[in-house]
């Protein structure tokens, strides 16, 4: 079986920065305060990233004068992180335990950004799920031994509840609310 790529939460920083510069305390501030019930990650966890991204050049600092502290970082968005970001956004999340944390981000960034382009990925999302719901399906169908069968029929009806939430994610953020909220962190 091959093995699934590990989740990042880099796209989540560099989607954070899409309204404004911010501090690293900020940034977590506004991760745990935005994406808290979606997405963990530590202090630490996030200032390694956020030094990941500089390395890369997707994001640039300048060190900031505080009155009575050490100077901060304050991060900004590089043209390449707004790219890498911009991509992560439009791609569907490869397998169903990846929607519960990457695909709630990008719906997070496509209504608190408001950004075009939300039916075309929930449309590229259950063409994934199709697809898998038909190799199941396909599985189940020649698989004689009775426990290995219940797996298989487990997991196509996982993602036949998947396509009908991802239905229900178009009706519910196709059209705002009024009073939600605007880019993270710009209210």
């Amino acid at each position: 079986m091959a093995r699934e790529e590990t989740i990042s939460p880099q796209p989540v920083l560099l989607g954070l920065l899409m309204s404004r510069p911010r501090h690293g305390y900020e940034l977590y501030q506004t991760f745990e305060a935005e994406l808290g019930r979606v997405w963990q990650i530590g202090m630490s966890q996030l200032y390694a990233h956020l030094h990941q991204l500089e390395e890369t050049g997707q994001v640039a600092a300048h060190t900031e004068p505080q009155e009575g502290r050490p100077p901060r970082k304050v991060y900004h968005l590089t043209e390449s992180g707004r790219a890498a970001f911009e991509e992560w956004l439009r791609r569907p999340a490869p397998y169903v335990r990846h929607l519960r944390v990457e695909f709630l981000a990008r719906l997070y960034f496509y209504r608190a950004l408001s950004l075009p382009g939300l039916e075309s990925l929930v449309a590229a999302q259950k063409e994934v799920c199709q697809s898998q719901m038909q190799r199941f399906a396909r599985l189940a169908g020649s698989e004689e031994d009775s426990f290995r069968k219940l797996v298989l029929e487990f997991r196509l009806g996982q993602l036949q509840a998947v396509v009908q939430w991802l239905d229900r994610c178009l009706e519910t953020l196709a059209v705002p609310e009024p009073g939600a909220p605007g880019p993270a962190g710009g209210r």
